[in-house]
């Protein structure tokens, strides 16, 4: 069992100034240590971008993967993340193929998500579940036909 506190305080020690980011990373650092097993958990503060990132592998051979602390009290910035994606090197010398988002809620509960190239804002309102349904099947109505 690894000790939280002492890992919280070597992560204040990397630069970052966010008391709430040092939390979300160190919660993200031990679910995939102890909760999730993973191999060669790694975490590193990227102060030009003002983000903890994390990189880590489920298998002891297996591909690296980069995981981003994300607090549900915080917008989610697409751009920040297109910064991460070109910005950031994994261990292995390479760009990572897909971010895994970590999102981090307040009862300690970690969500992870992966996410891959050519995600997008949306920039309207989602269409209805119906109008969906009428895009699915071709027909493109609005009324029913008489």
């Amino acid at each position: 069992m690894v000790n939280f506190h002492e890992i919280l305080k070597t992560f204040y020690t990397l630069g970052c100034e966010d008391d709430a980011l040092c939390y979300g990373a160190c919660r993200v650092y031990i679910h995939l240590q102890e909760e999730k097993h993973m191999h060669d958990v790694q975490y590193t503060y990227e102060k030009r971008l003002q983000l903890f990132y994390l990189t880590a592998r489920k298998e002891p051979d297996g591909p690296i993967d980069l995981f981003i602390p994300s607090l549900t009290t915080n917008a989610l910035n697409l751009v920040q993340l297109k910064q991460c994606r070109e910005t950031i090197t994994l261990p292995d010398g390479q760009k990572p193929a897909s971010i895994v988002l970590a999102i981090c809620d307040g009862s300690s509960t970690v969500l992870l998500y992966r996410m891959t190239s050519g995600l997008k804002e949306i920039a309207q309102k989602l269409p209805s579940k119906g109008k969906l349904l009428r895009m699915r099947t071709g027909t493109g109505c609005e009324q029913a036909p008489k």
